[in-house]
């Protein structure tokens, strides 16, 4: 059952990529984000307050501002990055799609391999 858990979050995580916000921008809203992505300093959207603004930022820059606001990348998995920043204890996700952050939210601090205990 505990191996099922990622397989079931990483392909709720990929369908909700396909899914858009309905204005035509192909943006992925917030409430498609899977329930396992836990809220930790977020902003109204769900995202890290400190990252929040990179959301429709192009991939290269949105990768270069999350190393320098102190994330390191914990885990990629297809378009979805898991970034963790040791400082604030806050595992962050980014789905790029577009070549764009189309989301970012946050996830269980396993997601970027640090142990839950």
């Amino acid at each position: 059952m505990r191996l099922m858990m990622p397989i079931v979050f990483f392909s709720a995580l990929m369908l909700a990529g396909c899914q858009t916000g309905g204005d035509g921008t192909g943006a992925v809203p917030a409430s498609a984000v899977p329930p396992s992505m836990v809220a930790t300093a977020t902003a109204a959207n769900g995202g890290p307050m400190d990252v929040a603004d990179l959301v429709n930022a192009p991939a290269g820059t949105g990768r270069s501002q999350m190393l320098a606001r102190g994330y390191r990348i914990g885990m990629e998995q297809g378009q979805t990055i898991f970034w963790w920043n040791p400082k604030t204890t806050i595992c962050a996700t980014t789905v790029t799609a577009k070549g764009r952050y189309q989301t970012i939210g946050t996830a269980e601090a396993r997601y970027c391999g640090q142990n839950s205990s």
